[in-house]
């Protein structure tokens, strides 16, 4: 899940890893609900509340934009994987679109991939996602790396297809959608005109990127160029 900092103060940490994007936190806000865009990684999210007992969810990637409910009085942690990363005890497939909480076998553990694990911390995240590392438990396919940018590998479309679908839960053309949309919604905001950004970003025409938009960040060109809610 996607969260705009403009919604909810984010802390964000970069590590020096082959398997973490970043390592977010964040606390709940009066809002009850926001807009959650597409992305094409998918993460582990830790949601402690005062309501309910401490929950883990595996949740994505998110193929289009759509209205999510906002949890009261809650923190949040979120673990988001290089693109690649995945499970092979966690059919990523599954999770598109969707999040699927994971199994707690206490208060401080979750059942994930056959193992007890503690529930990671904002401090100890990078510590836990090394741990499945050398459990055999969380893998990276470089073949999706290559493939995105364009470097030859020696196996069949077909293999590489499939191969990045098991790494992914997505096929190659819808990666690819959802990074040009990211990458318009990037000039727009930073003063590039619409006309210009349909150009830059190889759509066939503004309602073609208007469409693009919409279905994976929800919002318009115009909203985007604005910088509007």
């Amino acid at each position: 899940m996607e969260w705009a900092t403009t919604i909810f103060p984010i802390e964000n940490r970069f590590e020096r890893s082959d398997f973490i994007e970043r390592i977010w936190r964040t606390q709940s806000v009066p809002d009850k609900a926001m807009i959650s865009v597409a992305v094409p990684h998918w993460q582990i999210v830790v949601v402690k509340s005062s309501r309910a007992p401490t929950s883990v969810i595996a949740r994505g990637p998110e193929t289009k934009a759509s209205i999510v409910e906002i949890p009261q009085d809650a923190e949040f942690l979120g673990i988001e994987f290089k693109i690649g990363t995945f499970i092979p005890a966690l059919a990523v497939e599954t999770l598109v679109d969707v999040g699927k909480e994971i199994d707690a076998v206490s208060r401080t553990e979750i059942n994930l991939a056959g193992s007890k694990w503690e529930i990671p911390s904002f401090e100890n995240a990078a510590d836990f996602v090394a741990r499945l590392v050398r459990y055999g438990a969380l893998v990276r396919d470089h073949l999706v790396e290559q493939t995105l940018l364009h470097k030859p590998v020696a196996i069949t479309e077909r293999s590489v297809q499939r191969r990045f679908l098991r790494a992914t839960g997505l096929t190659y053309g819808a990666v690819r959608q959802i990074e040009r949309a990211e990458r318009t919604a990037a000039l727009l905001t930073a003063g590039t005109s619409i006309l210009d950004a349909v150009e830059i970003a190889g759509y066939s025409d503004q309602a073609h990127m208007t469409r693009s938009l919409q279905r994976f960040l929800g919002k318009t060109p115009g909203k985007l160029a604005s910088g509007k809610p």
